[in-house]
Formats: C-alpha cells, sequence, structure tokens
C-alpha cells in the first residue's frame, strides 16, 4: 500500500473517532490559550539540554547525543 493511502486511511479512521478526536482538539485548544504555543520551540531552534533515562534506564543527556553530530529531536504524541 502506497505512504498517501495509508495516510489517508488512518485520517479517515481517526476522523471517524469523534470521541478521540473532541478530546483531542479541546486540549489543543486549552494548550494554545495557556501560552504554551508561544513558548513552544521553533523549527531548527536549540533545544536546551536535559537529561532523561534511556530504554534501559540509565540516565543521558541531549548534550551528550548532540556530542556524535546532528541529531533530530522528536516529540511523539501517543494515543494510548
Amino acid at each position: 500500500m502506497q505512504l498517501q493511502r495509508k495516510l489517508d486511511a488512518f485520517r479517515t479512521d481517526f476522523e471517524a473517532d469523534v470521541d478521540r478526536k473532541t478530546s483531542l482538539d479541546k486540549e489543543a485548544l486549552r494548550l494554545k490559550s495557556a501560552g504554551f504555543q508561544e513558548r513552544a520551540l521553533k523549527v531548527g531552534q536549540r533545544a536546551p539540554d536535559f537529561e532523561i533515562p534511556d530504554f534501559e534506564g540509565n540516565q543521558d543527556s541531549l548534550a551528550r547525543l548532540r556530542s556524535g553530530g546532528p541529531l533530530a529531536l522528536i516529540f511523539f504524541r501517543g494515543l494510548w
């Protein structure tokens, strides 16, 4: 299946789940009205350093990860 067909199917399924879509829309509006949008990092802006446990529970830092070269920092908002 081509990517566009998969994305279209995902969008259709997502929009059909009215309760989930309504809940996420309300949360997005709440965050926006609280000013989070203005404080969020912009594309290309450098993230401040932080430490976080890795998948094995060991502390790691953004600075250490950056030292290995270019780094993409992705925030995933799960639906579980």
